[in-house]
């Protein structure tokens, strides 16, 4: 399974624009089957619950922390692992 970071390093939209590549990315989403959505759901799950649990405590400083892990864990991580299962759709 190749990783991709971006949705223009897939070869099969590499020559699309932005607009069609969006809407190609949309459609291959509805194509998920139910256990990828799930793997996806609970990346994401994992990805959010540390900065809400430093946002009810109130730890400001590890909140920013967290916050800029998580949204740089985003695009490392679920990004490439969600484009490599749409990338079966498409």
């Amino acid at each position: 399974m190749k990783f991709y970071l971006s949705s223009k390093d897939i070869p099969a939209l590499s020559e699309s624009s932005f607009q069609e590549r969006n809407e190609k990315v949309y459609r291959a989403q509805q194509k998920l089957t139910v256990p990828e959505k799930l793997i996806l759901s609970i990346l994401k799950l994992i990805l959010l619950i540390p900065p809400f649990i430093y946002l009810a405590r109130q730890d400001w400083l590890i909140l920013l922390v967290t916050l800029v892990g998580s949204t740089a864990a985003f695009f490392c991580v679920f990004r490439p692992i969600s484009l490599a299962f749409l990338s079966k759709h498409l």
